[in-house]
This record gives structure tokens, sequence and C-alpha cells, in this order.
């Protein structure tokens, strides 16, 4: 990775992780054909399920230093805690001096794990939150080293496969074409894992993250949710709202989530980073990328490694950029020299630029492969536990009409998880995340941070989940950034963020911020 788009000793690697569901995501919303099922009552954890911490020798050189290695015990399946099936879900456990309770986290996903990403987030706390709280990591169940497992899942790296090249797409044709062959891969998933599979969904987890909480004997969470892990605070708080003492939700998911609107809706928004992004790192790559697009519509590059780049390629790719503004140096070198590479007066020229491309889009393909590969199994089963409605591939392709027509040939194809469930009936999975139109009143209210052109989960997804909670407030932050606490130099982010950590004492005031350049700086 000698181009700098994966930096060691940076949040690099998880940031990628946290957003990779955004690289199936999609957009536009108008009406969501269908809604949620309400979730079934269940008693208190406490008193449905004794849960149990096991504590085990912690794999050799593991991070940070004096890390506690622990297997929790939980049930199957919630719903029926007594019925004596079990699953355990993989602990890290860093204590502080004052021991004054728990901090945990969800770096995203949904397939992140909060184990492999846990040495990275220890890392870049401050001091005085270090110290303060237990700092506490989890794969939530089916991620990582927590049961239960997928197994057997043949999902490809791209799902749906990529619409033609270059000419005008029919989109009834490619969605139809996409319902087909995700059905045929969710149905024979599901089938591999009947013991799996239906126990997956965010409905669980809330209840086994409250159980850890039980297991390790703290009153109350603090509660830091990036992207996905949003959702699951938002479905905690709803659930358990006494057991939360501060929650930051940062790069939040939308309010009224479902499987329609997960995807119709992002495009337009996604349409604000393209704006974003020249204004705060080059503005000249506006106008390069209008021609670069233009250009890609009508033709498929042949790389000086022999790979062909379409716009599909192009669009993903950069996208990924826009998610961590570390990568902008990498964003405008890619711009630059793409558009060398189509523009240039002589061949000479076109193929040095072309090489850079090369060089960058085969980091950034091997990336996206090798997430996609590992989450993409997670993901759909958790998603679409989560969010009951099943869109159609006609609503789908009038959808794609509209986003093409108004932002883009390629904006479409980020619509992707509005067809994640084609072949999944909900009556089959897990109940769907808790819903409903009364405001959550924590004791103290939650702060939500946001990027005005996150690139992954769009401003106003975290404006309507944020309207949700009675007292909120907010922190804007000028960037495409997805996730931006202790991620970015921002300190006019990040401290007000710690103060209420340690003090409880939210901003005055909902609050904007400039961007400041530059990533995570690891503080130990």
């Amino acid at each position: 990775m000698g181009i700098g788009i994966i930096r060691k000793g940076t949040a690099r690697p998880l940031l990628g992780a946290i957003c990779a569901v955004a690289l199936l995501a999609g957009l536009a919303g108008v009406v969501a054909p269908g809604a949620s099922a309400a979730a079934p009552a269940v008693s208190p954890v406490a008193e449905a399920f004794e849960p149990t911490l096991s504590y085990y020798k912690c794999p050799p050189k593991s991070l940070p230093a004096g890390v506690q290695c622990a297997k929790l015990t939980v049930p199957l399946d919630w719903q029926n805690p007594s019925d004596g099936r079990t699953t355990t879900i993989d602990v890290r456990v860093k204590r502080s001096k004052e021991g004054k309770g728990g901090l945990t986290f969800n770096p995203g996903g949904p397939g992140g794990s909060g184990i492999d990403s846990f040495p990275t987030f220890y890392s870049i706390l401050p001091d005085e939150v270090v110290s303060q709280f237990d700092f506490v990591a989890w794969d939530p169940r089916g991620v990582g080293r927590s049961g239960p497992k997928l197994t057997g899942c043949q999902y490809p790296s791209e799902v749906p496969s990529n619409p033609q090249p270059v000419g005008p797409v029919d989109w009834q044709e490619f969605w139809q074409g996409a319902a087909d062959e995700i059905a045929a891969l969710n149905t024979a998933c599901l089938a591999a894992n009947p013991d799996s599979a239906p126990y997956l969904g965010t409905w669980q987890v809330i209840r086994d993250l409250d159980a850890l909480r039980a297991a390790l004997g703290y009153s109350t969470w603090n509660y830091w949710g990036m992207s996905y892990g949003t959702r699951i605070g938002h479905a905690y708080a709803r659930t358990f709202p006494s057991k939360l003492r501060a929650m930051v939700m940062d790069g939040s998911v939308m309010a009224n989530e479902s499987t329609y609107r997960n995807g119709t809706s992002f495009p337009a928004n996604y349409w604000v980073s393209l704006q974003l992004f020249p204004a705060l790192a080059a503005p000249a790559a506006a106008r390069k990328i209008t021609v670069i697009e233009k250009y890609l519509d009508d033709t498929v590059l042949v790389l000086p490694d022999d790979t062909e780049f379409t716009r599909w390629d192009w669009a993903g790719q950069f996208k990924m950029l826009l998610t961590g503004q570390s990568q902008y140096p990498t964003a405008v070198a890619f711009v630059n020299n793409l558009y060398a590479g189509i523009t240039a007066p002589s061949p000479a020229e076109r193929a040095k630029g072309l090489e850079v491309v090369a060089a960058i889009s085969e980091a950034l393909r091997k990336t996206i492969e090798a997430q996609m590969l590992e989450l993409a199994a997670v993901l759909v089963f958790v998603n679409c536990s989560d969010m009951h409605d099943r869109p159609t591939a006609a609503e789908l392709a009038a959808a794609s009409e509209s986003v093409e027509r108004n932002y883009g040939s390629t904006q479409p194809i980020f619509m992707g998880n509005s067809s994640a469930c084609f072949g999944l009936n909900p009556d089959d999975l897990s109940p769907a995340i808790p819903s409903g139109s009364s405001m959550i009143a924590l004791k103290t209210p939650p702060v939500f941070v946001l990027s005005s052109g996150d690139a992954a989960t769009p401003w106003v997804w975290g404006r309507s989940l944020a309207n949700t909670f009675a007292g909120s407030r907010t922190i804007t932050y000028n960037s495409t950034q997805h996730v931006a606490y202790m991620l970015t130099p921002s300190t006019c982010v990040n401290a007000p963020v710690t103060e209420y950590l340690l003090t409880l004492k939210p901003p005055s005031r909902n609050r904007l911020c400039a961007y400041a350049p530059g990533g995570a700086v690891p503080l130990r």
C-alpha cells in the first residue's frame, strides 16, 4: 500500500469497515413501500437469563497491554431465552485507573468487529476518558469471534453485479436480474445456516449488550455508536433507556429505517459530498469529475496493468476515498491523474496518469473486495432482520430512473441496500428493530456528531435520528468524513464530546465546526 490509502498507526483500516455498508448502499427516497413489523415484547434481560462471563488467556501480543479477554454466554434466541440453546460473544476489557463505569462502542457495519478495532480506538481516546472508564469491546453476534457463525455463504464481492459498462441502463432489467441473483444467494445462505441466520438481528444484539452490562456489573453504559452502531444505540435507548449514562452517536443512520429508504435516500445526499469535496480540498476537481464521468459513460478504460476501468469502478472507489478526509490527497491524485489519462495531449502524459490510476484503483479494489467478502453475509442478515419491508424490482427501477435523471448515471448503483433482502421472508428472521413515534427521554440526552457531507451516512439521516431524542444536541462538522470524534483533529468536535463523556454536560446549543485537515492522531 505504497500510495497512502491505508496508513499504519491510524484509524484508516477500520474506517473502511465502518462504512463498508455504504458501498452496497443507495438512495433518493420517496415513500417506503412497507413498514417494519413491531418487535414482540420480552422480559428484561436480567429476569430472562442470567448471563455468564468466562475469562480466558488472551492471544499473544494482544493490545492494548493489560487487556482482559472473556466470553459472554447468552441465549441463542432472546425470544426464547430459557430453551437451553446458547451462543457466546467475544469480549475485551481494558480496566481504567478510576473504574467509574464502562465505555463501549460499535464500529459499524453491520459486520464490523469491535475486537479488531479495539486497539485503534483505544489508542485515540483522550487520557482523561480511558483513565475514568473501563473500555469494553465486543464482536456482535455473527461477527469475528462471536457466535452464531454463518458458513457456506457464497456472496461475491459485488452484489448485485454491476450493470453494463457503457451506454444507457435498463434499470427494470437490471434490478430484476439483481433480484434473481440475490434471492438465490440469500436462500442458499439461509438454508445452510438454520441455527444461526435467524438470530443475527439488532433486536438480539441489544439484549446481548445489556447482558454484557449486567455481567460486568455496570449499572449503566457509556455508549459510542458509529455508523450502524448508531442503530444499535437507538434501539438500545428505546428498549433500555434507564441503562444509559451517556451516548455519543457518530455518523448516524436515519430514523424510521426501511429497506427501501436505506438505499433510495442515499444518492441525493451523496450528491452533497460530491459538491463539498472540491470546495474543501481541490477547487479544480469539480470540473474534472464532470469530464471523467461523461467520458466513462461511453468508454471503458484499459489501464497499464491490463485491467478494465469502468464508470462503476470510478464511482465506488472514489466514494470510498471520500469517507475519510485523511484520504483526500489520494482522492485528489485519483481525480487529477484520471483526468490527465483521459485528456492529456501526449500519449506519454496519458500513460503516466493512468499508471497512477492503476495503482490507486488496485489498492482500493482489493480493500473493497476483502471487506465485502468478510461483511456481506452478516450485513444482509442483520439488515434484513432489522427492516422487514421488501421493495420490488419495479419500485427500485422507478427510483433509479429518478436518481439517474437528477444526480447522474452512476448514482443508482448506490441503491444496493434496497435490494439486499430479495428471497428472505421476515418470518424466518429475528424481530425488526423497535419502532415508535414517542420521543426517547434519557436522563442525559445524547450528543450527535454529524458531517455536513458525510459520504456514507448523510447529515440529514443523523438529524432525523437526533430528532427522536428529547434534548439531543448535534455537532455538525464541515467535511465528507464518516465518523469524526477523535478521527479528525477538530477540537471543535473533539473537546465538547470528551467533556460530555466526562461531565455529562452536552453543548449548550447545536454546534457548527469548520473543516480541520488531517486524520486521527494516536495518543498511546
